[in-house]
């Protein structure tokens, strides 16, 4: 009796022992939030210093650790949308470099520019952009990884990448016209058996949106353990479980830091405790290169890009499903910007597009840019009379449905600002207090953007297209300059 008591507790060191801890770090929706920003309380929070700063404390408190991203790195700030070193969004990932994330997935916003730009991003990267569901038209998997296996000594974790089907009705068509979404499920089944003989874990990292993730839960064996989700900026801060399968997601505009800490067992999650991480600024913050790199391009986007140039009457805070004093602003200003060279009839933008909100005051151009970052050109196309009242309906029918954000029309004529508590367009007019003649053939400025969704904004095909070379945003910073100028 005494001999096997004693061998109890070494059975239960080994089972201890069999179990293996790993650190899971993750982020997603970082939009290019290079800068902190004060809290309420006056700390300062966020920032790709921060971000560093946290990622190497819990690297270095951890036997073993991964970093992983959800996507959509690209687009929202004035550090995403210019230049560096000849493409746009450079600086993103020169900072992820320095990051060092195990592996990225794809975000919708990575293809906001082309698909050009995009395998850009892809060679400039020091890291796996995973993606088992995106392949070019020859069936290859698009960026050379359709899953990624980290070796971490006794453990391996295998990483496949997920970007959302409904990424046609996101980015231009021309930047994905190249390439093949497969379905969830059907990507996962592709490789799901030879990511099992390679790995201990299988992660599914994902940009899908937290209830597509949900919903992809339900579908999935025991063999997926967990997802790493982004897109609808959810901060998920307790275990969550669909089907016995993790969910996490660590909110967006690089102010939290998700920390999983698991065991593993026999293919197995045996344990799990999550944490978000305020990505709050130390009061000593040690010197590195990625610092001197933001302070460097901060100084300069600051100087460059940080002086007013106009002040507002009003605040600007867009709204996707109504319209707003901003929204009404820029399409305006868009159509008097090309009212005298072309003689438009009317002017659409998509409330969507518009992404900041001003205050009343100062505006600088870097406010403008990142209340615009999409590098969307200034277009010209035809219509019946008939299409616009279609596209009204439809106008009518998103703002309650809300599937995506609605059109905002505008010119001398046409109501502006014109939905009443009901959702009613109080009139329908164009130029001269004219009513909309069916048979009518009007002219339209717009940007590419809403000619290349026609389907989802429309719900007619514009005609007799015509592509200027001016981005939206120069245009209306043109009328901003001319309406409320401070010279």
């Amino acid at each position: 009796m005494k001999r096997l008591l004693s061998i109890i507790p070494l059975l239960l060191v080994a089972v201890v022992l069999s179990a293996v801890p790993l650190r899971i770090l993750h982020t997603n929706d970082t939009h290019g939030a290079y800068l902190p920003q004060k809290t309420k309380t006056g700390a300062m929070i966020g920032g790709y210093a921060a971000l560093e700063y946290h990622l190497n404390q819990e690297r270095s408190s951890a036997a073993r650790s991964i970093y992983l991203d959800a996507g959509d790195q690209q687009t929202g700030s004035i550090f995403a949308s210019m230049p560096y070193e000849g493409t746009i969004g450079g600086a993103v990932i020169k900072t992820f470099n320095w990051l060092k994330p195990d592996a990225v997935t794809f975000g919708n916003h990575e293809f906001d520019q082309s698909f050009e730009h995009v395998n850009k991003l892809i060679e400039l990267a020091y890291y796996p952009f995973v993606s088992t569901n995106l392949q070019t038209k020859d069936g290859k998997p698009f960026g050379n990884h359709p899953y990624k296996i980290i070796n971490l000594d006794s453990l391996k974790v295998g990483i496949m990448g997920l970007t959302l089907v409904e990424l046609p009705e996101k980015v231009k068509r021309s930047s994905i016209e190249a390439l093949n979404i497969l379905p969830y499920k059907q990507a996962i089944d592709k490789y799901i058996d030879e990511v099992d003989r390679q790995s201990d874990l299988i992660i599914l990292l994902t940009h899908l949106g937290y209830e597509a993730d949900s919903l992809l839960a339900t579908i999935l064996d025991n063999r997926v353990d967990l997802i790493v989700g982004g897109h609808s900026h959810v901060s998920i801060d307790e275990p969550w479980q669909v089907n016995g399968i993790y969910i996490a997601s660590a909110g967006s505009h690089v102010s939290l830091l998700g920390k999983l800490d698991i065991n593993v067992e026999n293919d197995r999650i045996t344990s799990l405790k999550t944490e978000l991480i305020p990505l709050l600024l130390p009061q000593e913050m040690p010197s590195t290169e990625l610092n001197d790199f933001i302070s460097t391009l901060a100084t300069g986007i600051e100087t460059e890009m940080g002086k007013p140039i106009a002040t507002i009457p009003n605040d600007w805070k867009p709204d996707k499903f109504k319209a707003t004093e901003v929204s009404e602003w820029v399409a305006s200003a868009l159509f008097l910007q090309y009212n005298e060279q072309y003689k438009p009839d009317l002017a659409i933008i998509n409330n969507g597009g518009i992404r900041k909100t001003i205050p009343a005051g100062d505006v600088t151009l870097r406010d403008m840019h990142e209340l615009l970052p999409f590098n969307n050109y200034v277009v010209l196309f035809s219509c019946y009379g008939k299409d616009l009242l279609k596209m009204d309906a439809l106008n009518k029918q998103i703002a309650i449905d809300k599937p995506y954000d609605i059109v905002q029309t505008a010119n001398a004529g046409w109501a502006i600002g014109s939905w009443d508590g009901d959702l009613v367009l109080k009139q329908a007019y164009v130029v001269g207090s004219t009513p909309v003649d069916p048979d009518k053939i009007y002219r339209v400025v717009s940007h590419d953007y809403i000619v290349d969704q026609w389907d989802k904004y429309l719900d007619f095909q514009p005609q007799n297209v015509v592509k200027t070379e001016d981005l939206i945003l120069d245009a209306v910073i043109r009328q901003l300059l001319l309406q409320y100028g401070k010279n």
